[in-house]
């Protein structure tokens, strides 16, 4: 069995996926490396291309197609299904590896700290314009818990700068990523937010300030087309989502969801303005109504959040005006 596997989800990325190919390849390292590429019934050259690296590479390229588009969350689920190595990393057909030694250091950090679930690197921005400027950039190294990121202190990274400890779909898949606990999972589930937490989870995570990664800006993927208003909304659904997937043991996650949330309420004539298409405007505004009400479902979860985190004079505050604001509405004063 190989050590790591580099899980690569396609669709019509023709023009770009030889070179991401082409950087994993170009690995000078000891340990052993697998690459599933799931295709989601790409229309262009794309699996023709892979193919042709299967012939140059045997064994080494596990080519999964499918005779109907299934959308991110599905495709990249049947990867993890059949991710067992130890490690595994995840890397888009239109980003690439520009170190070549990137397998090797990850995996000998993770290799002698077993504590560790993630280890992440910077990456710099391939431009339209074909310029390259910094994208993620730290100065120091940063090793984060999933204290810290509940609190607010956490450092992670995105998706082709991230390699984890395969502490979870080794064992199969979690029953809620497969029973999904909302309509809306199978857009949180599917990109390296969730990844990271999941993962972070049962250790920790490791940055290094070392660039070692190429992320490519297209305006096709799940971040870069959005406008402030879906990524806020993006955000908010996510955070919500991994509430539910902790099974609400972790208000902090309820909350993070109501940040974002307030965000989107801020400004949210000015961003609706952006959102020409008339249909796409009216399933946003159900996408925010629709989270309006699953935060009044849980006005407690927020309550109770307060009452345990907030300083002693702020609580006290707060319990006097709740008490108040309770015997006006009896006699029907407010």
């Amino acid at each position: 069995m190989s050590d790591i596997t580099i899980i690569m989800p396609s669709w019509n990325k023709e023009q770009y996926i030889a070179e991401a190919l082409d950087s994993i390849f170009m690995q000078q390292t000891t340990y052993d490396y697998h690459i599933i590429v799931a295709d989601d019934c790409s229309t262009d050259k794309t699996v023709e291309i892979v193919k042709q690296y299967q012939e140059r590479h045997p064994n080494k390229i596990t080519l999964l197609t499918s005779e109907k588009n299934q959308k991110l969350y599905k495709n990249v689920l049947r990867a993890y299904e059949i991710t067992k190595t130890d490690y595994f990393c995840v890397l888009d057909p239109d980003d690439y590896w520009i170190d070549e030694h990137k397998i090797q250091k990850s995996l000998d950090f993770m290799e002698n700290n077993k504590e560790f679930t993630i280890y992440v690197t910077d990456t710099d921005l391939l431009t339209k314009e074909g310029k390259i400027e910094p994208f993620i950039k730290r100065n120091k190294v940063v090793n984060s818990s999933f204290k810290d990121f509940l609190d607010n202190k956490a450092e992670l990274g995105c998706t082709l700068g991230s390699t984890f400890r395969n502490v979870i779909f080794k064992n199969g898949i979690p029953p809620l990523m497969k029973d999904l606990p909302s309509d809306t999972a199978t857009q949180s589930f599917r990109g390296d937010t969730f990844r990271s937490v999941i993962h972070l989870y049962y250790g920790k995570a490791h940055c290094v300030p070392e660039v070692d990664a190429i992320y490519r800006a297209t305006n096709e993927g799940l971040w870069q087309g959005s406008s402030t208003l879906k990524q806020n909304l993006l955000n908010a659904t996510i955070f919500k989502d991994l509430w539910l997937y902790f099974e609400k043991k972790h208000p902090e996650l309820l909350v993070k969801s109501h940040y974002f949330y307030n965000l989107i309420n801020h400004n949210l004539c000015e961003q609706l303005g952006e959102l020409q298409n008339g249909d796409k405007l009216a399933l946003t505004i159900k996408k925010i109504n629709d989270l309006s009400t699953f935060y009044k479902r849980n006005q407690d979860v927020f309550n109770k959040f307060e009452l345990c985190h907030l300083p002693l004079k702020t609580k006290l505050r707060l319990i006097i005006y709740k008490k108040l604001q309770k015997k006006l509405m009896s006699k029907g004063l407010i």
